[in-house]
């Protein structure tokens, strides 16, 4: 009976060890096929673009990119506003501007959108999936009548393809349209920055696609503010941009505000009064 137990106890003994030893192979696997995974999405996406990378500079990309993508990066900047609105709650029926870095840098907003009442929450460097994971902090909360959204682009320059980042952002309409179901939303198109405009094609299907679920949905806007921003030739107007060839400066904002307001203006006329 003793010599039983004791077999029997290796034997557990021993199939647990093989047990463990197959998961970690099978983590490590799964590691190495994730790693593998992003080493060919980099180096396909550089060679559409007509780059040739090494192996190093691969592996630095997906490092960069990685780290970039983290869906965490945003989360003290948003507790910044969760703070900021416990002192001072924004007024309800306001108009929110959610997005990257484009909504947070408009230091005219407010004027620029006189007398809406307004509320920024732009956060530089955002992705799509970082606003879904705060919507419950900085978008229901304040019941707005009209939400402005402007992000997408730092997700496609994240590496990201733009059907994903378009359902990320189907994601968000659906739940303001379940959540707050008289709330309008209105889609900024991902405008053509100098610095990103190798990545135009992908950037133009993002567009496309919002453009196409606005002819459906009654409570979706798509503004389309690329064509003012392009000149006669199809290239980006450099005038328009700061020194960094990515955001714009005061004569860029113009075009988006002469735009914003002509469609917040159509739906919404007795707040402009």
């Amino acid at each position: 009976m003793y010599l039983f137990k004791h077999i029997n106890s290796s034997m557990t003994k021993r199939a647990s060890f093989y047990i463990i030893g197959f998961l970690f192979v099978l983590i490590l696997g799964g590691w190495f096929a994730y790693e593998k995974y992003w080493e060919f999405r980099v180096k396909e996406g550089a060679k559409a673009l007509g780059y040739e990378l090494n192996d190093e500079e691969v592996k630095y990309w997906v490092k960069r990119i990685r780290s970039y993508n983290k869906i965490d990066g945003f989360d003290e900047d948003i507790e910044e506003f969760v703070t900021q609105d416990k002192i001072t709650f924004p007024p309800t029926d306001g108009f929110l501007f959610i997005g990257s870095s484009s909504i947070r840098l408009w230091q005219s907003l407010e004027e620029d959108m006189s007398p809406l009442k307004i509320i920024n929450r732009g956060f530089g460097g955002a992705h799509t999936k970082h606003i879904n994971r705060h919507k419950d902090k900085i978008v229901f909360p304040y019941k707005p009548k009209a939400i402005v959204f402007f992000c997408g682009t730092n997700d496609i320059n994240g590496w990201n393809a733009p059907q994903d980042v378009f359902a990320e952002f189907e994601n968000f309409f659906n739940s303001v349209k379940e959540r707050l179901p008289k709330t309008m939303v209105f889609a900024i198109s991902i405008q053509p920055s100098p610095s990103r405009f190798d990545q135009r094609p992908r950037q133009q299907k993002w567009n496309e696609a919002v453009r196409n679920l606005a002819k459906k949905e009654a409570n979706l806007v798509f503004v389309d503010v690329s064509p003012p921003m392009l000149s006669a030739d199809n290239k980006p107007r450099p005038e328009l941009y700061t020194e960094d060839s990515l955001h714009m400066n005061q004569e860029g904002y113009k075009i988006w505000t002469k735009l914003v307001r002509e469609n917040l203006k159509k739906f919404f006329p007795n707040d402009f009064l």
